[in-house]
């Protein structure tokens, strides 16, 4: 059996769905799976509440048995938080010392594996990839990205630069939509695209739908959002309440038929969107949606809703499924149009759908890449 070790950004215990947990835990169902969590600062150790501090001082790794297989999952001690530091010698100083902390727990694991049987994919974090890189004792690294790392806030300063460092010390890189295929071919000669699935167990419909007057939006409530655009859908279907379902992290003011509902375990989200006339997907177009493959796409999908999406990422995947709009006033047409052509068939076509995306499915051909 060939082990394949995770050296993750996403943390393991965080309660919202991850493509890298979803597609891992699938892979334990052939391959032991070691997943090396993510990096908790000091800072976390006080302030995150899903910190695993115990484990975090005590350095013991755990077993953990989901549904398709077993997880060994470690943590290295706290390390320094340097995302605050804007010298490069300071940065680099301070990196090689937290390298130097995840050491102890990467020659922990690999005192238990067989490197001539061993992959490593490191996701979505390249400047620990960087400086970890000659501690894996020649083992294959994967770099697997699933957003733009120099478009986001907490990356943007040194995410950029040590990404394309990394790449060069990368024999493969996994990407989760055509938009990062894109941005990573110039740097690299091996971009496979493995896009986001779906949890086929979770998000399962009946070609029956019951539905009432609300529209809605399934994720994080971020700046990824066009605020313009959702509050003028409010404004124009003042009948219906627009539930937002996932952690609020803006702070707005919006009509008072936008209701906020906080995040929910994943086992609970049929019961609500089931009663969306409607499914939104009301992005800003920016460089870091451009690279977005949203997981909420298959979700609705799966659950044989209309949808309604701006153009903000190449989305051909889903064209004749997926009504998607050029401006706000097509988009506020489209909720209209979707609404009133709804019917069983096309239902049917997008359960279909999105049945061939399962994160089952999308772990195979994970595999496949790592195997290429």
């Amino acid at each position: 059996m060939q082990t394949i070790i995770v050296h993750s950004f996403p943390a393991w215990d965080t309660p919202y769905v991850k493509s890298t947990l979803e597609l891992i835990t699938r892979m334990a169902a052939t391959h032991r799976v070691i997943f090396l969590d993510y990096p908790y600062t000091w800072k976390d150790y006080f302030k995150n509440p899903h910190a695993p501090k115990n484990r975090l001082l005590n350095g013991e790794g755990r077993r953990i048995q989901t549904e398709f297989g077993e997880v060994e999952v470690y943590n290295s001690a706290p390390v320094v938080p340097t995302q605050w530091i804007n010298q490069p010698a300071v940065f680099d100083v301070l990196m090689k010392l937290n390298a130097h902390i995840i050491k102890r727990t990467i020659d922990q694991i690999l005192d238990t594996v067989n490197p001539s049987t061993t992959r490593v994919i490191n996701a979505f974090n390249p400047i620990f990839g960087w400086y970890t890189r000659n501690y894996w004792k020649g083992i294959p690294i994967t770099y697997y990205a699933y957003d733009d790392l120099s478009s986001t806030p907490w990356a943007g300063k040194w995410g950029k630069s040590y990404e394309i460092k990394f790449l060069g010390q990368a024999e493969k890189v996994i990407v989760s939509s055509e938009g990062l295929r894109k941005k990573f071919d110039p740097y690299h000669p091996q971009v496979s695209c493995v896009k986001n699935g779906v949890n086929l167990r979770f998000f399962k419909s009946d070609i029956i739908q019951k539905t009432s007057k609300k529209l809605g939006y399934l994720g994080a409530f971020d700046d990824r959002i066009d605020l313009g655009l959702l509050e003028k859908v409010a404004l124009e279907y003042p009948d219906y309440i627009i539930e937002i379902l996932g952690p609020v992290k803006l702070a707005v003011n919006l009509p008072s038929n936008v209701i906020f509902l906080g995040s929910c375990p994943q086992e609970q989200i049929q019961e609500i969107v089931q009663n969306w006339t409607v499914c939104l997907i009301p992005f800003r177009k920016t460089p870091f949606t451009q690279a977005i493959y949203p997981l909420k796409i298959n979700e609705y999908l799966a659950l044989g809703k209309p949808v309604v999406s701006t153009d903000f990422s190449d989305l051909s995947d889903f064209k004749g499924l997926v009504r998607i709009s050029k401006d706000p006033e097509d988009f506020v047409k489209g909720i209209h149009r979707e609404k009133r052509a709804d019917n069983r068939i096309k239902r049917s076509k997008r359960i279909d759908f999105a049945s061939q995306n399962s994160w089952e499915a999308r772990a195979q051909e994970f595999l496949q890449a790592l195997a290429s």
